[in-house]
């Protein structure tokens, strides 16, 4: 079966076991969202952390640095545009992938918002999507995983 994520005592945090350097973290407010994602990412070799809030992923990116990042656009009262800057203010390198049920105009406009704070947007994956695309954006960044 597969590895359970733990809550952390770091509000809005959940955690799985993070092998050094190859983990990623998927930030939503919606849990189910988090762990189907979580699920695929850890089969694909990865540790992941679940991330709620603007304030538990800068504490998160304060202590780690992620492979990638699953970004959602909205997150209850916060939204993308306002974690776009937490990322870029920590100097992440970690490509960002933006997801979301909006539509593909609000999308590219929130990816340009984190490509001229100097992110690595990726183009942007409308919700609901299959968790094969995950399996896509991983191959297609060339990023080694112990499922390889």
């Amino acid at each position: 079966m597969h590895e359970m994520s733990e809550p952390s005592s770091e509000g809005g945090v959940e955690q799985a076991s993070l092998p050094a350097g190859n983990y990623c973290f998927v930030v939503d407010d919606d849990a189910g969202i988090c762990k189907v994602l979580s699920f695929t990412l850890r089969k694909l070799g990865f540790g992941t952390r679940e991330i709620a809030t603007p304030a538990a992923l800068e504490a998160e990116l304060a202590q780690h640095s992620p492979a990638l990042i699953f970004l959602d656009l909205g997150l209850g009262e916060h939204g993308a545009l306002d974690v776009l800057p937490i990322i870029a203010r920590h100097n992440c390198n970690a490509p960002v992938q933006l997801m979301s049920g909006r539509s593909q105009g609000v999308l590219n406009e929130v990816v340009q918002a984190g490509e001229q704070q100097g992110l690595k947007m990726l183009p942007a994956l409308t919700k609901p999507f299959r968790m094969g695309v995950v399996r896509d954006v991983v191959a297609g960044l060339g990023l080694a995983t112990a499922a390889s």
